[in-house]
């Protein structure tokens, strides 16, 4: 039995000793905190999120998340942006416009192009000025990942035209649009 627990904690010991493990407070998107949670194997990505202070300031924030380092990076990206923000960030004022059950349904990468498939949810509710944010959700964190490379989106496998009753109009390759919150626009980086 002694010798069970000496090689339980030279295990242990090797474990800490060889590997990219680090112990974090994390918190997931249901509120719940994970006191002691091994980031094995992580890497670090970051999405773009919406914050408030009132109806007439409205600011971009890049948030960080952590995604499997094995995992395609434009992927787990999108779908930590289709998440939204932790419950958390949501009590520092950080919103999203994106629906919520909106979901990749699959993505092509190529040298130069990056396309992207989402489920229809994506499209419904809003006005001009969410369905201008929500592109420009998806926008602005593709090309913080891939500056270079031509983004196409599709909802439910066809080419999208437009978002919204309002009709934004989408052209493919995506291009940055004019931004709802220019005017008042601020980046700022989270850590939550």
């Amino acid at each position: 039995m002694k010798n069970y627990f000496i090689f339980l904690f030279v295990s242990i010991c090797f474990l800490f000793s060889f590997t990219s493990c680090s112990l974090v407070q994390e918190s997931n998107n249901y509120g719940i905190s994970n006191n002691l949670l091994f980031n094995v194997g992580l890497k670090d990505t970051k999405v773009c999120f919406t914050k408030s202070k009132s109806a007439k300031e409205l600011y971009w924030v890049s948030v960080s998340r952590k995604i499997p380092k094995d995992d395609n990076i434009i992927e787990a990206t999108l779908r930590e942006l289709f998440l939204g923000p932790t419950k958390s960030e949501e009590l520092k004022g950080i919103m999203t416009e994106i629906p919520t059950g909106t979901r990749l349904i699959k993505i092509e990468e190529s040298e130069d192009e990056i396309v992207i498939d989402v489920s229809n949810q994506y499209t419904t509710g809003g006005g001009a000025a969410t369905m201008q944010l929500r592109y420009l959700q998806v926008y602005k964190t593709l090309k913080k990942l891939a500056p270079q490379k031509k983004i196409y989106m599709l909802v439910e496998g066809k080419t999208l035209k437009a978002i919204g009753g309002e009709g934004l109009e989408v052209s493919q390759p995506l291009t940055k649009v004019t931004d709802y919150t220019e005017k008042y626009e601020k980046i700022e980086d989270l850590q939550p």
